[in-house]
């Protein structure tokens, strides 16, 4: 096992971050040059690896940082009397704007790319996003099963599935597609369908919380 190495903070540090930052968000690990690092934090090379010896280093420091600051997000709000027939298209049309944010699409992306690579950075990154959609939304989901609004017997399984349903088919084209491809519309249109499915897997059957979802259908 090979000793980590330590990380130098002086004065320029947060700068030499957010310029690795940018470059690796936007070129990948390798893709990154340490010239266009150092131009994007205004320092020189020398300066640069005075903080960083090791690219890997750098990056890890640089992405790791970037997803702790989206550790920080509240992609889902709730008011306390929603409804689940009140609330869930609400949540849906926020777990797919949340998804396809450019932000948000450049740290999944990054993940994916260098998990391989850097498998550690890829597990905090996979409890960060879990705790601010699934975690979130599985207390939500509890209290609607207890009010008789929904009928689900794994609230976990059923907030992974509500943040699939809403995001994946928009975080697709947000990946693949051009930085303008997703459109409210869009989002709207996927988070509405997801929300329709969602609302009829669980709902309760043979009450007038049923017939009055079915009657809105």
């Amino acid at each position: 096992m090979t000793k980590k190495q330590k990380i130098s903070q002086g004065r320029k540090f947060n700068q030499v971050v957010e310029g690795a930052k940018s470059i690796f968000l936007r070129d990948g690990y390798a893709g990154a040059s340490v010239d266009e690092i150092a131009q994007a934090a205004a320092v020189s090379k020398a300066t640069l690896y005075s903080y960083f010896p090791d690219k890997k280093l750098m990056f890890d420091e640089a992405i790791g940082s970037e997803l702790r600051r989206q550790s920080k997000a509240t992609p889902i709000s709730v008011p306390p009397d929603a409804t689940a027939q009140e609330a869930i298209p609400a949540i849906a049309q926020q777990i797919s704007g949340w998804l396809v944010n450019p932000a948000t699409v450049h740290l999944y992306r990054i993940h994916v790319a260098e998990a391989g690579r850097f498998a550690d950075l890829a597990a905090d990154y996979r409890r960060t996003m879990r705790k601010l959609l699934v975690d979130e939304l599985r207390p939500q989901l509890d209290r609607w099963v207890k009010a008789g609004q929904l009928d689900i017997d794994d609230t976990t399984i059923a907030a992974e599935q509500l943040v699939r349903l809403a995001g994946t088919s928009v975080l697709e084209i947000a990946l693949f597609g051009k930085r303008d491809a997703i459109s409210e519309v869009d989002v709207k249109r996927s988070a509405d369908a997801a929300a329709k499915v969602f609302l009829r897997a669980y709902r309760p059957t043979g009450n007038s919380s049923d017939r009055r979802l079915t009657a809105a259908e």
